[in-house]
């Protein structure tokens, strides 16, 4: 199911900043049997991505009403994918957005990737991806650019693995393809620092209000990819496949899911 502003639809205006610049945001959600999972999050979310881009004119009310029609429609499903899309809308003289007063919001609704149940039960193997991410003002923020992305998964798409770790062009440490990136040492859990590129998912945000009650502490850090390396255990998250578990990066593997494993119970239960 699409909706486009409330309505069945299956196409946007040529015109739409979204086609035409990357202008505007999204989210993806996990909806269980139709009812979607961590609202409030992704609606804070895109409040704040939209806040952060400037656009306006959204009524919040009627986009949570959407979501939930869309997801409602599910219902028959264990899980699957409802997508929120905001763009800015038609109209603007080239880049400039002034007079665009009308986004556009298109939900839908997708399948559930069979993948993800074994992913999660078996784990996975990832590689140290070559591509670098530009640094960026709008780091964190969930836009609609998503080329680097594109070129991420073409680099993986030549690869055996099914999922590679991504650094920024100062070769910190980032996130993956698709998800966030943590690992363990000791009691200890890290995470990157995305305050320069990549993306605050929210399910990283759940991860990090759950570490300290599973009895792990939490470090937010600028590091390179030696700290994997040298990691007991590595994890990777996001909003629809939850915590999966990394059995290898390149040369090195992980025995331990201490840390994926009882943080993933606690945000089930």
């Amino acid at each position: 199911m699409i909706l486009l502003n409330g309505q069945p639809a299956d196409h946007l205006p040529l015109t739409d900043r979204g086609l035409q610049y990357g202008d505007g945001c999204y989210t993806t959600m996990l909806s269980n049997h139709g009812a979607l999972r961590s609202w409030p999050l992704h609606l804070a979310r895109l409040k704040s991505n939209t806040k952060a881009l400037g656009v306006t004119g959204i009524d919040w009310d009627l986009v949570t009403t959407w979501s939930e029609f869309v997801s409602l429609s599910q219902k028959n499903e264990p899980k699957a994918i409802v997508k929120v899309l905001i763009t800015r809308g038609s109209g603007g003289r080239g880049y400039s957005p002034q007079g665009c007063y009308n986004p556009n919001v298109v939900v839908s609704s997708h399948a559930y990737p069979a993948q993800y149940e074994q992913w999660r039960e078996k784990g996975i193997s990832m590689a140290m991806l070559q591509q670098r991410l530009g640094l960026s003002p709008l780091a964190g923020l969930k836009h609609l650019n998503r080329l680097e992305q594109v070129m991420l998964k073409k680099e993986l798409d030549a690869l055996t693995v099914e999922d590679g770790v991504v650094c920024d062009l100062n070769g910190k440490l980032i996130e993956t393809t698709a998800s966030n990136l943590f690992w363990r040492k000791g009691d200890t859990l890290f995470t990157p620092d995305l305050s320069l590129s990549g993306v605050e998912g929210t399910m990283r945000a759940e991860v990090n209000n759950a570490a300290s009650q599973e009895g792990f502490g939490l470090s937010i850090v600028s590091a390179e990819s030696d700290a994997l390396f040298d990691a007991d255990e590595v994890f990777i998250t996001n909003a629809i496949m939850g915590l999966v578990p990394v059995n290898c990066i390149e040369k090195t593997s992980y025995s331990s899911v201490e840390a994926c494993r009882a943080i993933s119970l606690r945000l089930s239960a």
